[in-house]
């Protein structure tokens, strides 16, 4: 096992293109770091510096310590699993296993005994004969962790592994990497854009945008405290709802003229935006005290036991989004009065930062129309 350490690290292209805008993250003995965020972030270039496929521009890198900027990939031993499999078609499953130790000079008996072992493990002892195009993606995805495995590194890179299976082997291909991740005390970082493998995978969670480190910290901690609406808006599915609002009297006002006792401290006047996940919003009861707001339903999405109702505030463009029991009976053009719990909002200033709930968290929230 090892430790890992980035410390300001930048990535710069010849042509001026900055990648990575000094990354900080800090990765302890054992721990599963998955680095997510949306296309074009840096989480892959960030990846490939650590393996040394990318050279660092600035900054430092050490494993268990150990400055490794300049080390080549081989000399750090670390061990990739890429979203290709890059297996070779024309070696067998042990073979390709194999073909790393072999090329370290390690003995006949030791490489079989190393494939045997890591075969077994992953469930491939009766295909070890066969060639890359006589498996399924999940077994192909298999052999790359494999031959991982056999090399025994200090350190895993996943590079969105899973991304090129069905959606039923991705969810038990994720189960497997965790199971055999924790199972061998490995230190491990995974990069994906799927937020659900994100979530559930990762002992720690890093977003990131523009080559920054939007919040790092427990997958859960950053669902419910999200540090700027980029992380309030990547995490969760169906998405955050988002109300632009003013500061206004001791609470907020949204442009349709509704205001909100809510427990935020703001300038008056100052413009920002108020958060609610779908699933903080319910159907208010006859004796519901605090907001109502009154909606129409527009569209229902039925996703089995939950269903999803797009609706609109009179006077927004925005969609409010409610996740409802998937046997209610609601339907297009229904209104609807929903409430929700001022614990549950998140507000976010004009550049996108999260403003702190004031001390009265357990304040009621009223609403004016």
């Amino acid at each position: 096992m090892a430790t890992l350490q980035l410390t300001r690290l930048k990535k710069r292209y010849p042509n001026g293109f900055v990648a990575l805008h000094g990354v900080d993250l800090s990765v302890a003995e054992g721990e599963l770091i998955v680095i997510v965020g949306p296309s074009g972030c840096g989480k892959s270039t960030l990846l490939r510096t650590l393996a040394g496929l990318e050279s660092i521009s600035d900054g430092e890198l050490t494993i268990n310590d150990r400055r490794v900027n300049e080390l080549e990939p081989a000399e750090r031993d670390i061990a990739m699993v890429f979203q290709n499999y890059a297996l070779y078609p024309h070696m067998s499953v042990a073979g390709n296993m194999g073909y790393a130790l072999k090329n370290r000079g390690i003995a006949k008996d030791e490489v079989r005994r190393r494939v045997a072992a890591t075969a077994e493990l992953l469930g491939l002892g009766e295909l070890l004969e066969r060639r890359p195009r006589q498996l399924s993606g999940g077994q192909r995805q298999r052999v790359a962790m494999g031959r991982a495995i056999v090399r025994e590194p200090q350190v895993f890179l996943f590079d969105e592994p899973l991304s090129n299976l069905d959606a039923k082997l991705r969810v038990q291909m994720r189960l497997e990497i965790r199971r055999l991740q924790k199972r061998l005390g490995v230190t491990a970082v995974y990069v994906t854009h799927d937020q659900v493998e994100a979530m559930t995978l990762a002992d720690r969670l890093v977003v990131m945008n523009g080559g920054h480190v939007e919040q790092c910290g427990e997958p859960m901690t950053l669902y419910a405290q999200p540090a700027t609406r980029f992380v309030a808006s990547f995490l969760g599915s169906p998405a955050m709802n988002f109300l632009p609002l003013t500061a206004h009297q001791g609470g907020v006002v949204l442009p349709n003229g509704i205001q909100l006792a809510l427990p935020f401290t703001l300038p008056e006047g100052r413009a920002a935006t108020l958060g609610i996940r779908p699933e903080h919003l319910c159907e208010a009861a006859s004796t519901t005290e605090g907001a109502i707001l009154e909606v129409t339903v527009e569209m229902l999405e039925p996703l089995g036991a939950d269903m999803l109702a797009y609706t609109r505030l009179p006077g927004l463009d925005e969609w409010l989004v409610v996740r409802l029991d998937g046997a209610h009976a609601a339907h297009e053009g229904q209104r609807l009065s929903l409430t929700f719990s001022p614990a549950h909002c998140h507000v976010f200033d004009a550049e996108g930062r999260r403003v702190a709930m004031a001390e009265e968290t357990d304040a009621k929230v009223r609403a004016v129309q």
